[in-house]
Parts: structure tokens; C-alpha cells; sequence
């Protein structure tokens, strides 16, 4: 599955950038799939590889769900990138989504 790359600045965050968090949050009462992850704010390498590789200071990937959920908002998030799932970052927070079970039935 892909993941589709949005790389914000600090300044379009001071600026209220992050606000599709609220509005996505509340789209997972629709949608238990949709997820949207960033890199841990505990592994600095990471995120420092996400920031040299998609420019930015706050990197986020979206889903394919969150995708055409951000269409169906109507927001409007500068998709820079699209990557295939096995280069998400190991080390990842669910930022909106539901937290993935690390047991297997």
C-alpha cells in the first residue's frame, strides 16, 4: 500500500498547518483504516532522514484512506511524494489513526 508524503515547515505549523489532525480525527468514526504516521519524536536519525529526503521540519505520511479522506474535506495538503509502505520509518507514531495491535490472532 502507498503512503502519500506531506512536509511542513515550522512557520505553515505556527500557521495552523496541522488542523487536518482535528478534522481527520474525527473522520475515524467512518474509517477505522485510516492512518496518518510521522516519524518517532524519539528517533532523531529518522526524522532527520525524513527531513533531508522531503525537505520540511515535520514530515507526515498518509495513507491511501487518509488521502481521499483529506479530498473529501476538501483540505488543502501539498502531497510532495508518494513512497511504498516498506520505506515508512521503522521507528513511527500513529499521529491520527487507531494504534496498530502488535498481537497476531
Amino acid at each position: 500500500m502507498p503512503y502519500h508524503v506531506v512536509a511542513f515547515t515550522m512557520a505553515q505549523v505556527r500557521q495552523g498547518a496541522l488542523e487536518f489532525q482535528r478534522q481527520l480525527g474525527a473522520a475515524l468514526r467512518e474509517s477505522s483504516e485510516l492512518k496518518v504516521y510521522s516519524a518517532s519524536p524519539f528517533d532523531l536519525d529518522e526524522r532527520r532522514r525524513a527531513k533531508d529526503r522531503f525537505g520540511g521540519d515535520i514530515v507526515y505520511f498518509f495513507n491511501d484512506v487518509a488521502r481521499q479522506e483529506c479530498t473529501r474535506l476538501g483540505l488543502n495538503l501539498q502531497f510532495i511524494a508518494e513512497i511504498p509502505d516498506h520505506e515508512l520509518p521503522r521507528r513511527r507514531t500513529v499521529v491520527v489513526g487507531m494504534p496498530e495491535s502488535k498481537i497476531k490472532a
